[in-house]
Parts: C-alpha cells; sequence; structure tokens
C-alpha cells in the first residue's frame, strides 16, 4: 500500500515545476486522491480576503448546489482548529456534533479527512476529502494526504506569485504609470469595443518640456522625481476610465473614452496650468508639457495610424514654444 501511494505521488507531482496552471494542477491531484483512497468527494476551501469567509476554489464530485451554498465562517470547531492549531483532521459520526455538522456538505457522510492549505506560514483554507465509510487512516495514508495537500499549497503559492509578477508587469518602474505594452494592450481592447458600441475616443501624447535641463542641471534622480510627480498631478486631473500610460523616456500618453480632442485640449490646458502653481524637489524645479493630441475617427480600427497622427499633432507642438498642445484630427 505505502509503495502504491508514493507512485501514485510521484505521478501527481509531475509537472509542478513546469505547469504554471494551478487549477489543472490541483484537479489531477483531486483525482488522485479520488482514486487512490476511493473517495466520494473532494474540494479546497479557500478563505476571501475580501469577506473573510471561506468559499470553495477547487473541487471534484462535489454537487453544484453545494458549491453554491457553501459559505462558512472560522470558528472555533474543526475549521478553526485546522487555521490555528492542527494541520490535520479526522472527523467522523463519533466526532462531536459540532465538528461533523460543520464539515457536512448537504448529506451525511462516515467519514473526513482535512488538512490546511497555506505558505510562508500562514493557513489560507483547507482540503477536504470525504468518505462513505470509516477507514484506518494510517501514518502511510495520511502522509499521502499531507503531500497532496502540501501539492496543492504549492500549485496555489506559485499561481499567487504569478499574478503578483503580471501586476508589476504592468507598471513603468520610473513613474508608476501603466507600462507602455500594457497601455497598448487596453487601447487595442478599447478600439475594439468601439466597433461594437461607437463613442468618441481622444488621444494624447505628452513630452516633458524640459527634462533634458533638468537632468544637466540636477542630475537624473530629480529629473525623474519631477517626471513621476508631474504624474500624479496628471492623476487628478482625468477620470478613472481614463487610461494614463509611460511613453518614452519622458513621455506620457494617454487614451480618454467618450472624449472628443477639443476636450481632451482643455483638460491638458488645465494640467499645464496647475503645474504652473507647481515646484518640485528642494530646488524648486518646475516644469511643463508639450501635447499632441488626436481622436478616433468613425470606424477606425488601425491603432498605429491612430499613434501616428497623436505623434505628428506632438511633433508639431514642439516646433513651437513649450507649454504647446497641438490637435491633428
Amino acid at each position: 500500500m505505502k509503495e502504491k501511494l508514493l507512485i501514485a505521488l510521484s505521478q501527481a507531482l509531475k509537472g509542478y515545476l513546469t505547469e504554471p496552471n494551478a487549477t489543472r494542477l490541483i484537479q489531477k491531484t483531486l483525482r488522485t486522491l479520488e482514486q487512490q483512497l476511493h473517495a466520494r468527494y473532494l474540494y479546497i476551501a479557500q478563505q476571501n480576503r475580501k469577506t473573510s469567509y471561506l468559499d470553495i476554489t477547487h473541487a471534484h464530485g462535489v454537487p453544484r448546489t453545494a458549491l453554491n451554498d457553501f459559505h462558512k465562517k472560522i470558528g472555533s470547531n474543526t475549521i478553526g482548529r485546522i487555521f490555528f492549531k492542527d494541520s490535520f483532521n479526522i472527523i467522523t459520526k463519533d466526532s462531536s456534533p459540532d465538528d461533523y455538522e460543520e464539515m457536512r456538505i448537504e448529506t451525511d457522510y462516515a467519514m473526513c479527512a482535512a488538512a490546511h492549505i497555506g505558505w510562508e506560514g500562514r493557513t489560507y483554507g483547507f482540503l477536504a476529502c470525504y468518505f462513505d465509510r470509516e477507514f484506518e487512516f494510517d501514518l502511510a495514508t495520511r502522509n499521502f494526504f499531507l503531500a497532496m495537500a502540501g501539492a496543492c499549497s504549492a500549485a496555489l503559492e506559485k499561481e499567487e506569485l504569478l499574478k503578483l509578477i503580471s501586476e508589476l508587469r504592468q507598471f513603468d518602474i520610473d513613474t508608476g504609470l501603466y507600462s507602455h505594452q500594457y497601455f497598448i494592450n487596453r487601447l487595442e481592447r478599447e478600439i475594439h469595443d468601439t466597433q461594437f458600441e461607437p463613442h468618441t475616443l481622444a488621444l494624447a501624447i505628452l513630452d516633458m518640456d524640459n527634462f533634458k535641463t533638468i537632468i544637466n542641471l540636477y542630475g537624473e534622480e530629480a529629473a525623474r522625481e519631477v517626471l513621476k510627480s508631474s504624474a500624479e498631478t496628471l492623476k487628478k486631473h482625468i477620470r478613472g476610465c481614463d487610461v494614463l500610460g509611460a511613453h518614452g523616456i519622458d513621455e506620457f500618453i494617454l487614451f480618454m473614452p467618450d472624449t472628443d480632442a477639443i476636450k481632451a485640449a482643455a483638460i491638458i490646458n488645465e494640467f499645464n496650468a496647475s503645474l504652473d502653481k507647481k515646484t518640485f524637489t528642494d530646488n524648486a524645479i518646475q516644469t511643463s508639457f508639450s501635447c499632441g493630441i488626436t481622436q478616433l475617427r468613425d470606424n477606425e480600427e488601425d491603432l498605429e495610424e491612430l499613434i501616428q497622427r497623436a505623434q505628428l499633432a506632438l511633433y508639431n507642438a514642439r516646433k513651437s514654444a513649450n507649454h504647446t498642445i497641438s490637435v491633428e484630427l
């Protein structure tokens, strides 16, 4: 029996280092547990970080109605012990009524094994495995079950790390704005949406007028600080639905749904007016931005052409004095 479980564990763990999809890995693990331990059904319940309640996030064999109805608190019974005291619990009809009822999923069960799911010293949920009959959960079986719970924890932790990396890639390190690639992806989706629900869309590219001068006089760190502070100022002048991203070394790129080029120009003028009243760093540095603005044409789908028009408008603005806005329709 012990050798059989070790083989099953080894097979289940194949791909844990290379497969990024936690759901596929966990479903494979749950199926292995069902086959090797002859379980009726299994699930993983995780704490919802917004509500603090436990919800089933992965399941095998659990009735759909039970999935929808499951919504539990972390009390002082079995679930509480899993979170704060014991990493492993066995619940049977001989257990306390409160423990038994807390783990019930729609119908009676003969036995339930539960183990904590977590990483970095913190419990985030538990793995539960239900059986139609009681049997001796010997040391080999327990170790196998705990190893599988650990594998599920590893898969979920890996998924969390990949999400974090993905989120970090969305942002530009120097400005804290959306990265250029993430901005382009958002703009592509927005343009695609206009084909089904037509609406105006303004695109603006803003260039700091004195970025190189600041570097020459005060250094690159000061220039970056002014750029970042300017981005924070610009955020106060746009709406939540507007998307602001980094563009080049000293430029911002902005698209504004349901906004035409004239309205966008007025907003950028307000932004520059607010910059006129501000100074940045201990050196009391002032700055302003030149800007090129365009808007999406009727039935236009070409992202590159839209951006090129905004760049042409910015080029025309740069040929004039600082603090200039140019519109290219």
